[in-house]
């Protein structure tokens, strides 16, 4: 479990929890049914209009991962194991590697090393990798998208409930007991949407965002360390530029 996620997530709604009840007035006030059908509502079938369905079938998914801790090893980490795999290949030979191979638990690293086990060389491996890393973003930033563009949305529906609020208000002003709705419809429409922009969907996203660039980090570590594997470098050389790419990620 991500303890960040989850206490962003608890502490966001339990703040405003919170203010509601030092307000005094109770939840009631601000639980209203056409609201929620609009914010909600609206931002589901908009979202559903906008995305393909098999995309919309790994939101699901994606939102375990917001919650879940990154499976990548640290960068630091893979390093020192890819060093390891290209010094032993360079004492006993590719096949040493081989059953070492077969039980490492990131795939992308599993294949990348599988590639090197069946004597695929740089110059078709590099562009191998490079074409499942491709694919990977295209899958994370559809979903990294997803929840934006529901972010986005939910603020624009909020917006939109105000106006039918407040144009309900208007045509009623003669009658004072229709006017209370209408407004609470205006009221909690905007504060719905800002709910759920920002302490659902935009933490969703973000969380996704970040935990996507370590990943592509790391499967541009995996690239650079096989294929300079692949082409016979010395160990020397590429502990060098697998250190580069680490320094360059805590700068």
């Amino acid at each position: 479990m991500d303890k960040s996620t989850l206490g962003g997530l608890v502490g966001g709604w339990g703040l405003v929890a919170l203010a509601i009840i030092l307000g005094g007035v109770g939840f009631g006030p601000y639980i209203d049914i056409p609201s929620v059908v609009i914010v909600f509502g609206g931002t589901i079938a908009v979202t559903a209009g906008q995305f393909e369905g098999s995309d919309l079938k790994r939101i699901t998914p994606a939102i375990k991962v917001a919650f879940n801790e990154v499976k990548v090893e640290p960068l630091p980490e893979l390093v020192e194991k890819i060093i390891f795999y290209a010094t032993e290949i360079k004492k006993h030979g590719v096949m040493q590697i081989e059953q070492k191979v077969l039980q490492e638990t990131n795939p992308f690293f599993k294949e990348a090393f599988q590639l090197l086990v069946d004597g695929t060389k740089p110059e078709a491996l590099q562009p191998l990798l490079e074409i499942k890393l491709e694919h990977m973003n295209k899958r994370h930033n559809t979903m990294i998208g997803i929840f934006g563009n529901m972010g986005g949305t939910a603020g624009a529906m909020g917006m939109i409930g105000t106006l039918v609020g407040l144009v309900a208000m208007l045509a009623n002003l003669s009658d004072p007991a229709a006017v209370g709705p209408a407004m609470a419809v205006a009221l909690l429409t905007t504060m719905y949407g800002a709910l759920v922009g920002t302490l659902l969907a935009g933490i969703i996203e973000s969380k996704l965002s970040q935990k996507h660039a370590v990943e592509e980090t790391a499967c541009e570590v995996i690239i650079q360390g096989a294929t300079m594997i692949a082409a016979e470098e010395s160990i020397g050389n590429i502990k060098m530029q697998l250190n580069a790419i680490l320094v360059e990620t805590e700068e």
